[in-house]
């Protein structure tokens, strides 16, 4: 006889027998098709483009769409024939963060293929698979940059955000609709430290420059008498207790030659440090004259030497194309703020028939990097702008090409163990700067880049805002946007200016 409870049960296994089914179907769909495909003689059309790349084993999932048209997509991530994964889509495809990291966990150090197989015309197709690189070296777990309108004309609407790289969280750090839309930028961490920051404010009411150091909040003038403005291109020196700044008069104009659209240029700049401990501004007088302009400073991993660009005065904006800067270094002693009588040439211009800025000096204090241009000193706008390096050790080139593109090459940092590189680029689109990220090997050899991974691959394509300046920390800022604001908004320490005894 069946009873009501027997009828429940086979009630009951008929619903989860259905619910396991259908989870096959949506899971395990494609095996149905998988068996006949075409085999397509090319590798898919995907955005971005994520082939043969190098990627840490910390980083967010690889979503990508198709360029090309199809109904469906299917895609497996596979080692020796093994499925590791497996995901099924329209166009595009959102991989879990759960299955994905537990993907990543096992393949460090190794690599994994992606085989993609589409749906066009009512027909399946599997192209060729592409792999992918899995570093035994992770990156730091978080990025700060600013977003900003490609033009720079425009600067009343930008923030400085930081994001979550295992993720796709996205917060911000400051926002400057929070202190009447002035410009903020120039953000730097001392040792890629999340605790400790600054970044610079221009504007009437909430000028100054904010710096955050052992859990406390300043709003510092940085403008001292003999500056020609507050401080940028800000740099924390090793130890903590220097900021190297440059002082620049800044200018731009509009080209009116197709093929070029804006120019930044400084009508004078000069080196300056910051003593954090005794609230000073330290000048050198060789560093401060009106016929060279110094700017970009950069500090050695040891502390002992600021490297620097330097560039004869010119007629500007008339003798913008001869304006070239050079590659310097002087020394530094930390234990008396003093820069030493050394002066190392490292790139002349003369020479190299080519303009440097943004130095970035590598952890181990091996390698420097850096942009390289036909003149000025903005390379963001110079469309032959190119990342470029140096071995310090014997001062040799190192092969740049994989990094480069037809397009601008950016601002860029290094990743606090230097097996990470991450660099703006307008090689999407040449219009916004986006950022990639590439692997450093120790041996020496750059990796192909990627695009920052998004949960949304059309993120990269419909976002009217650049990325600029980015910089890798180690951890999230903790700091509120208001309480950012209130410091802003509160008294300002004037820094004295001291000019250093020699010896």
């Amino acid at each position: 006889m069946v009873t009501l409870r027997k009828v429940y049960i086979l009630y009951l296994k008929t619903c989860f027998l259905t619910a396991y089914l259908l989870a096959a179907v949506f899971l395990y769909g494609c095996d149905a098709h998988i068996e006949t495909p075409q085999q397509l003689d090319r590798y898919p059309n995907i955005f971005p483009d994520y082939s043969d790349v190098t990627i840490p084993v910390n980083i967010a999932p690889l979503n990508f769409m198709m360029r090309d048209r199809c109904e469906a997509m299917e895609v497996y991530f596979v080692q020796n024939d093994r499925i590791l994964l497996k995901y099924k889509g329209s166009n595009k495809i959102n991989i879990p963060l759960a299955a994905w990291h537990k993907m990543m966990s096992q393949m460090s150090g190794s690599s994994f293929q992606v085989k993609v197989f589409a749906k066009q015309a009512g027909k399946w197709s599997v192209y060729l698979p592409f792999t992918v690189y899995v570093a035994p070296d992770s990156i730091d777990p978080y990025i700060a940059y600013r977003l900003i309108e490609p033009g720079y004309e425009i600067w009343d609407q930008m923030g400085i955000y930081q994001r979550n790289l295992s993720n796709f969280v996205e917060s911000p750090i400051f926002i400057n609709r929070l202190v009447g839309h002035v410009c903020i930028n120039c953000h730097s961490f001392h040792d890629n430290n999340p605790e400790r920051m600054m970044f610079h404010s221009r504007g009437v009411n909430y000028s100054g420059t904010f710096l955050l150091a052992d859990g406390n909040q300043h709003r510092v003038n940085t403008k001292t008498e003999h500056a020609a403005s507050a401080g940028s291109h800000s740099v924390w020196h090793p130890s903590g207790n220097y900021i190297a700044f440059s002082s620049n008069t800044t200018r731009q104009v509009f080209h009116a030659l197709p093929g070029q659209r804006l120019e930044v240029y400084d009508l004078d700049s000069d080196l300056v440090i910051w003593d954090i401990q005794n609230n000073t501004m330290l000048r050198d007088a060789r560093f401060t004259t009106d016929n060279e302009w110094e700017t970009f400073p950069a500090w050695s991993p040891d502390g002992k030497w600021l490297y620097y660009c330097c560039a004869e005065k010119k007629n500007l904006p008339f003798e913008l194309n001869q304006l070239k800067y050079g590659l310097f270094r002087v020394s530094f002693d930390a234990a008396t703020g003093r820069f030493g009588n050394r002066i190392d040439t490292l790139l002349n211009p003369e020479q190299t028939g080519k303009s440097v800025s943004f130095p970035r000096i590598s952890p181990d204090g091996r390698y420097l990097l850096y942009n390289s241009s036909a003149n000025g000193t903005f390379p963001i706008m110079h469309i032959e702008a190119d990342l470029e390096m140096l071995d310090l050790t014997d001062n040799m080139p190192v092969d740049m090409q994989k990094i480069n593109s037809d397009e601008t090459e950016g601002y860029h940092a290094w990743s606090s163990n230097g097996r990470w590189i991450v660099f703006s680029s307008r090689r999407i689109d040449g219009l916004y700067t986006r950022l990639f990220f590439a692997y450093f090997d120790a041996s020496g050899q750059i990796h192909k880049p990627f695009l920052l991974p998004q949960k949304n691959p059309e993120e990269d394509i419909r976002l009217l805002k650049s990325y600029n300046v980015p910089e890798l920390i180690k951890g999230k800022v903790e700091l509120n946007p208001y309480e950012i604001s209130r410091t802003l908004n509160g008294d300002m320490t004037q820094l004295r200016e001291i000019i250093p005894e020699k010896k």
